[in-house]
């Protein structure tokens, strides 16, 4: 009986992981450079993935392969990844797919579950059978709501308020004021305006505000309240979509926004519990690279 090899692939921004296992058992693992295809075009994605693939592999042949990345939900992007994987490994079983359901499958290994990414940006995803359903993700010029960027966003907007006079600065908006260096309305025009504007940067802003809400800062704690808010409009979205309102279902959160107990992990999970009575709220789990390959097992035992 031949080996089954099988490899789960996380392709970030920073870095590609993959995990290989050989008959179930784990066999390997490899990092490399970022393989985002939105930041790099899908053909040069598809080079650094097959890269930290093989590397991983060495020399053993997958009977399956499951990639997960941000822009890869995309039927054409996930399509064309397909293709230049399947070149290079002809006689093996290729799926592509956004980094939400390997997420899943890295906190809640098999069955009906919920995820929430809340990260720079913001998405959740369900699972319940057949039913899939993606709500959130759109980026932060379109949604990201309650995300990093957002939090970061609305402590940006207050501090534009104090500069017009229409609100009192506090620690929150000094926050802002010296970390994008604009004390004044002219800086604080250009370091929106004159360049352009880094999500990224906006993020970071984030954990010291969700902090500042903890401590009763009234301000941040009103953008921490909304943030909870739309988080979980989001999860309740996609439990409608897959029929899990009722079902007691299994609600992972994923993300840097959740890595820590705050006041917006203590809303958003009595806002979870509120709206899906029964639910269990799972935090940590594995890397994603484990939710791939646990994709990859199922689709190589097909």
């Amino acid at each position: 009986m031949n080996d089954v090899v099988a490899v789960g692939v996380d392709a970030g921004g920073t870095a590609t992981r993959a995990a290989v296992s050989e008959n179930g058992t784990a066999a390997g693992e490899a990092v490399g450079n970022g393989g985002n295809p939105t930041t790099l075009g899908v053909d040069d994605a598809a080079n650094v993935i097959l890269g930290v693939v093989r590397q991983a592999l060495e020399r053993r042949r997958p009977a399956a392969i499951v990639v997960g990345a941000a822009g890869a939900g995309r039927p054409a992007v996930a399509a064309r990844l397909e293709e230049l994987l399947g070149s290079a490994f002809p006689d093996c079983r290729i799926a592509v797919a956004g980094d939400a359901p390997i997420a899943l499958r890295a906190a809640i290994p098999a069955g009906p579950g919920i995820v929430l990414i809340g990260g720079t940006g913001s998405a959740a995803y369900a699972e319940n059978g057949e039913l899939r359903a993606h709500a959130g993700g759109l980026g932060y010029l379109a949604g990201d709501e309650g995300s990093a960027f957002a939090i970061g966003m609305a402590a940006v907007r207050l501090y534009g308020r104090v500069l017009d006079g229409r609100a009192r600065a506090d620690e929150t908006t000094d926050l802002v004021a010296r970390a994008l260096a604009v004390p004044d309305r002219d800086a604080y025009l250009g370091a929106i305006y004159d360049a352009p504007l880094v999500p990224a940067t906006i993020a970071a802003l984030a954990p010291a505000i969700v902090g500042f809400a903890g401590k009763g800062n009234r301000a941040a704690a009103k953008i921490v309240q909304q943030a909870g808010l739309d988080l979980g409009d989001l999860i309740k979205s996609v439990a409608r979509a897959c029929n899990l309102l009722e079902a007691s279902p299994s609600v992972a959160l994923a993300g840097g926004l959740f890595s820590e107990n705050s006041l917006l992990t203590f809303l958003l999970e009595t806002r979870i519990i509120g709206d899906l009575p029964g639910a269990l709220v799972v935090r940590g789990g594995d890397g994603a690279a484990i939710g791939a390959l646990r994709l990859a097992e199922a689709l190589a035992a097909q």
